[in-house]
């Protein structure tokens, strides 16, 4: 008995182990069409604030990136492929990041990166009309500790939208 037991734990922790090299594979890539709106200037301004409080202490995401992603059908498989869906989400840093087999260039080449401030502030104006994902990550000790957060928003007609991850 005590042996079968033995097989299961060890199962178990290789499971575990697992979910730290996630892979995921997307099956199709970007158009050039599909994106290119979100290469144009616009009138909104996306702006926000990352932070996650641990033990009495509030971590912010202060010197990371903050990323504005073009929604498009390969970025909604790819927050999915992260965060579980394509809304909103927390993906916990002792998870380790997904991998993909690649990047699609276009997916890459049509995102907006602002970093962070000292605050956990993040600001992208000249935004376009359109639907966007915002991501970011908090981290700490070394990386070991904190998430990595994404929300979808909806900017139209020149407004201010202002997002608070998570």
């Amino acid at each position: 008995m005590k042996p079968l037991a033995l097989v299961f734990a060890l199962t178990l922790a290789l499971a575990g182990c697992a979910q730290f090299q996630q892979q995921a594979a997307l099956s199709s890539g970007i158009s050039p069409g599909e994106v290119e709106w979100a290469r144009k200037s616009g009138r909104n301004t996306v702006t926000g604030n990352a932070s996650l409080k641990s033990g009495g202490t509030t971590y912010t995401c202060a010197g990371q990136s903050a990323n504005l992603i073009p929604d498009t059908a390969y970025a909604r498989a790819r927050m999915t492929a992260i965060f579980g869906n394509a809304t909103r989400g927390q993906r916990a840093a002792s998870l380790g990041p997904v991998k993909f087999e690649r990047d699609d260039s276009l997916y890459v080449q049509s995102l907006r990166t602002a970093r962070c401030d000292a605050s956990g502030s993040f600001s992208f104006p000249g935004v376009p009309d359109g639907v966007w994902y915002v991501t970011t990550s908090v981290k700490w000790q070394d990386g070991s500790q904190g998430s990595s957060m994404m929300q979808r928003v909806d900017v139209q007609g020149g407004r201010l939208v202002k997002v608070m991850l998570p």
